[in-house]
């Protein structure tokens, strides 16, 4: 049987580069810069292994004729004519692998071995100048490479190398990518990607020669404070921060910075950081590096045996990224508890700035919920608790599910030193449900029984002087979907209670939309409402221990006594924070009127 060998169309495999694999052109900087570091990298381990003494520091240059051509240069080990056939002609393989276990060491960034192939994204071809330190008086070597798939090797005059080793890129600009040839555009993508290099990264112009990158990492620098950190985080993302976080890991070779915004940002929001793999920026994005919920952050972090992609704009997801995620959740998480602990002035300040967020994202991991949940809020009768109250308050955490039911409850509530939560606010439902969850205590709506038990029955001499008064209100209240109750209840200054269970809600509620509603959805409102005419529950309260109730209880006449158990229950309704229908508002005033004119006569 006769073996064939794959062949690869290298037209098709550029337009797959460009199409698929990389974002844009653009990081066709980035791969020649990756190329660059790596031959640096490899020449210093060169030295290492031949035992030559060398003071040698590598450098990267770039040389630019405007809109047309880019000399790519740097003093790295080169390439011998044996290596520029086994790793620029052969797609995938790598100059940094060891070709024995098929291994990509560690010290270089680069591993697929097709970065070069990026340049044809910009230029219709590629010429290369590589002297290699490998062998004594190496050859230049001169590689010319086609989108075709040719290419040509000649050996070259050592004038025009000037270098031990190295190589040189020249590129010229194809028509449509002239703007990747400019200063402009050149310096912006050198900052992009290699601004944290360790090499100095040089461009020069028309004779004139400006240094790029810095070449420190300020959060390696043990003099580094926290206002050079504050500086370098406002010129890397163009903004200035509330604070700061450094960090190293030693395992898995990690650090760099944490920034905390000085701004609310939705919890939705995405978020750009600034990754770099080896010191070169691999992307902007923290998917599984940075935990989602981390929106007040921007983060600037440095890894260097974390796994790219072969796109290099992310890494690949597997236990040593999970790791690295967790161990950087780790540091924001203390930093809160730190903060909070050590600082609250600023905690208080930076919880006031990122309250929102910090609601919605307590949710999101276990760990970042116990540290939050102590410094969490909710509204309640006993006026604002935190999770940490609320916590270890040693009772059962009874909330009102709506707005209008934490109203009518609560004077109830509080004239009885009774708890009870306004879960309402954004979040609070299921941050209290998880606290509940999380340190077994009960949590749960409140229940009719439980708002009775608020209320003390009357002796039987109140009842006896009540008896013709109750009679009276409930006939009164009958058009009204509501019986009546004498009670004794807190606090005595509120004459009435109002209670409705879910279906005479939803009933009233209907009842409102019918009364907005055009004609082509009444007739739906009306099939709604005949569902639940019969499952129908309100009671109004009155409150013996009010001086109001009593009075009215003694009033001998009907119709005066009508007059104001009608005006109760309007009452009771605004008090409880229920909209009134249009025959309740009429019900008010013509009562109120009927008052006036009893006054008036």
């Amino acid at each position: 049987m006769e073996d064939f060998r794959f062949k690869v169309n290298l037209r098709g495999m550029i337009e797959i580069l460009s199409d698929h694999l990389y974002s844009s052109p653009d990081v066709y900087i980035r791969e020649l810069l990756q190329n660059a570091v790596d031959a640096v990298t490899g020449l210093k381990k060169w030295n290492e292994q031949t035992g030559k003494e060398s003071i040698y520091e590598g450098n990267v240059t770039l040389e630019i004729e405007e809109n047309k051509s880019l000399i790519f240069s740097d003093n790295g080990q080169g390439l011998t004519e044996d290596e520029i056939h086994q790793f620029l002609a052969i797609i995938g393989e790598s100059s940094k692998r060891d070709i024995a276990h098929g291994m990509v060491e560690e010290d270089y960034i680069g591993r697929f071995g097709i970065g070069l192939l990026s340049c044809f994204m910009v230029a219709d071809g590629i010429t290369m100048l590589t002297k290699s330190c490998k062998q004594p008086n190496a050859p230049v070597l001169q590689w010319c490479g086609k989108p075709d798939g040719t290419y040509t090797i000649e050996h070259v005059e050592e004038e025009q190398f000037l270098e031990e080793s190295g190589t040189k890129v020249i590129l010229h600009a194809k028509a449509g990518m002239e703007q990747y040839f400019t200063r402009e555009c050149l310096e912006k993508l050198v900052i992009h990607y290699g601004m944290l290099l360790h090499i100095p990264i040089t461009i020069r112009q028309d004779g004139e020669s400006k240094q790029i990158n810095p070449t420190y990492l300020p959060w390696e620098e043990h003099t580094a404070n926290g206002q050079e950190l504050m500086i370098f985080g406002q010129m890397m993302f163009g903004e200035q921060f509330f604070d700061c976080i450094p960090f190293q890991f030693e395992e898995g070779g990690i650090s760099g910075v944490i920034y905390i915004v000085n701004y609310s940002r939705l919890p939705s929001a995405k978020t750009e950081h600034k990754i770099y793999l080896k010191n070169m920026l691999l992307t902007e994005k923290g998917d599984n590096l940075i935990p989602d919920w981390a929106v007040f952050t921007r983060c600037l972090v440095n890894v260097m045996s974390l796994r790219p992609t072969a796109s290099r704009e992310g890494f690949y997801v597997d236990e040593d990224l999970a790791k690295a995620r967790e161990r950087i959740e780790d540091v924001i998480c203390n930093y809160i508890i730190e903060l909070a602990q050590k600082e609250p002035n600023r905690f208080h300040q930076f919880f006031s700035i990122h309250n929102l967020t910090l609601r919605s994202i307590a949710l999101r991991s276990e760990k970042l919920f116990e540290t939050l949940i102590d410094y969490l809020e909710f509204e309640t009768t006993r006026g604002i608790l935190t999770g940490y109250d609320l916590k270890n308050g040693g009772e059962d955490l009874i909330y009102a599910p709506t707005e209008e039911k934490y109203k009518q409850l609560s004077q109830l509530f509080f004239a009885r030193d009774k708890l009870l939560i306004n879960v309402t606010y954004v979040y609070s439902l299921e941050l209290l449900e998880c606290l509940g969850e999380l340190y077994e205590i009960n949590v749960c709506a409140v229940e009719e029984w439980e708002i009775e038990d608020l209320m003390r029955d009357l002796s039987p001499e109140d009842a006896d002087t009540g008896f013709e008064f109750l009679e009276n209100a409930n006939q009164i209240l009958k058009k009204y979907d509501c019986q009546a109750e004498l009670k004794y209840f807190a606090p005595y200054h509120q004459p009435t209670f109002y209670l409705i269970d879910e279906n005479t809600l939803f009933q009233r509620q209907i009842a409102a939309s019918r009364e907005q509603a055009s004609s082509m959805f009444f007739n739906m409102l009306d099939a709604f409402a005949t569902e639940y005419s019969n499952k129908m529950a309100a009671t109004l309260f009155f409150n013996y221990n009010s001086p109001v109730v009593k009075k009215i209880v003694q009033l001998e006449e009907t119709e005066l006594q009508k007059i104001i158990v009608e005006i109760l229950y309007v009452q009771a309704l605004q008090v409880g924070g229920f909209a009134l229908h249009n025959n309740e508002m009429s019900l008010l005033n013509r009562n109120i009127l009927a008052l006036i004119e009893r006054g008036i006569s």
